[in-house]
């Protein structure tokens, strides 16, 4: 296997990427028909429905029309607090499914936002030749960032506070391994005041199914450090499927994970503003084959934003030691907007095992913080292992960290920093001796892989994993992008 920068640049990525539209035209008829149910209005024509309000019955998508979410639009009324055990198993037994059929154009107004509270379900299932695309209202080629909310999803699976202070059913850290299904949990959701509250103690919660989904153009922010990512995962359980999902043109997190166990398979992050793959607060899960893409048409970030590849958070303030993930078969591809960026920050006393990934165009490949808890002046470690993580960064190199005492472990056949030529062989295998997914109660197992990145160096365009349902052009040319300080050879 000879691994130069045309390997990383053609064989990582591996394919010509064929994006399948699912575009339809706003109906202009504006003279409506009140629907039923209540939280329904639909225009004389019925190819066009508003949604308001909070969809408090069993309710179906249909592919024949398009949906508009205007404002905050709840699945159930699992986001207002529990006060006791009884009002956990009302919300279980009162929840609501919403079903969308594959093909099903779902369109958010500018404060549209749709929240699938606790004990509810979103059955959003779509297929390859038919997938689910959630976008603007006012943007018909996926163009935009920023101009509506996205989605959000609560659980009851648990999460953990912030300081050490354990989970959120409990009264400390002695107790966070004790499961009680009617355990009373409050923790105020991101994304503006109805948001609401989510959290519990099931960690095979099931909030439904997302796949073959696309959300686009969202991210509209609520308020300064309060915004909404494109998916976002509140508390979410392991009973949860979320597997070929793409998120492009958010304005803040591609995916955001807020505690919970779900595990996520065959994602796509393109052009997100800040963070692509984002978990913190006591998040217990693993993701598979995911392929990350910074927007290569903009040369700085909105605002404050600081886009990497990879953010995960347990340090100063933010300190959560529960905080676990386990990934693989990830692509970072940054762009000259992530200038002085890092493909990868894993930041405090969390612990990180990263397989078989490759990392290319970013200031540094990866960077790790230890976490300073705020109790008292040391600092602890990170619990970070790397195997079979490729990179290619500049100028800074392969890998930094914040203090001087930080340990990386780095096991098996490489970290490499492409640069390094003497590092290189032909005869390098990228296979895992033995895989450690988070236990999370899953039994979740990573499918065993023996290259590096999101896809097989080889597969045909037609055979991608990724080819035929994502947005067209989304990942056009990610071979020949450039980054600061260097360009991929051919």
């Amino acid at each position: 296997m000879n691994l130069n920068k045309n390997y990383l640049a053609v064989a990582i990525v591996a394919a010509t990427l064929v994006g399948c539209g699912s575009d339809s035209d706003s109906n202009n008829d504006d003279t409506p028909v009140t629907g039923t149910p209540t939280f329904l209005e639909c225009n004389t024509s019925g190819d066009q429905c508003v949604v308001t309000g909070t969809i408090n019955e069993d309710f179906t998508m249909t592919a024949d029309v398009q949906y508009v979410l205007d404002g905050l639009v709840r699945v159930g009324r699992g986001n207002t607090s529990f006060t006791a055990a009884s009002d956990v198993t009302a919300a279980q037994a009162d929840g609501v499914t919403l079903t969308i059929e594959p093909g099903t154009d779902v369109r958010g107004a500018d404060d549209g936002v749709l929240i699938v509270t606790r004990g509810n379900k979103l059955m959003a299932e779509g297929t390859k030749d038919a997938p689910i695309t959630f976008s603007s209202l006012t943007d018909e080629n996926f163009d935009g960032l920023g101009e509506w909310g996205g989605v959000i999803i609560q659980g009851l699976a648990p999460q953990y506070g912030q300081g050490g202070t354990g989970a959120c059913f409990a009264d400390g850290p002695d107790d966070t391994t004790v499961y009680d299904e009617t355990a009373v949990c409050n923790v105020q959701g991101e994304g503006g005041d109805g948001v609401g509250y989510y959290g519990g103690n099931i960690p095979a919660d099931n909030s439904g199914v997302l796949k073959y989904v696309r959300i686009a153009e969202a991210g509209k922010v609520a308020g300064p450090n309060n915004e909404v990512n494109g998916l976002t995962l509140m508390g979410v359980g392991h009973g949860t499927t979320i597997d070929y999902v793409q998120v492009h043109n958010n304005l803040d997190d591609g995916i955001e994970w807020f505690g919970g166990t779900v595990n996520v398979t065959h994602v796509v992050l393109t052009g997100n503003d800040d963070d692509d793959i984002d978990f913190d607060t006591g998040y217990k899960g693993n993701i598979q084959f995911a392929i990350v893409r910074k927007n290569p048409d903009l040369t700085t970030p909105s605002g404050s934003n600081d886009p990497r590849g990879i953010e995960a958070n347990s340090s100063d303030e933010e300190y959560v030691p529960e905080t676990e993930g386990a990934l693989a078969n990830v692509t970072l591809v940054g762009a000259k907007v992530t200038a002085g960026q890092y493909g990868m920050r894993l930041r405090g006393a969390l612990t990180t095992r990263i397989y078989n990934t490759a990392v290319v165009n970013w200031e540094s490949c990866v960077r790790v913080d230890d976490a300073a808890t705020g109790t008292d002046a040391g600092t602890i470690d990170s619990n970070v292992t790397l195997v079979n993580v490729i990179g290619d960064c500049a100028p800074d190199g392969f890998y930094t960290k914040r203090a001087a005492d930080s340990e990386v472990g780095v096991v098996g056949a490489v970290a490499i920093d492409l640069t390094d030529a003497a590092a290189l062989t032909d005869t390098t295998e990228y296979t895992v001796s033995s895989w450690e997914p988070v236990d999370n109660g899953s039994g979740f197992a990573f499918e065993n892989t023996n290259y590096v990145g999101a896809v097989a160096p080889g597969t045909a365009a037609a055979d991608a994993w990724w080819a035929g349902w994502v947005i067209d052009g989304s990942l056009d040319g990610i071979a020949d992008q450039d980054a600061p300080e260097t360009t991929f050879a051919e």
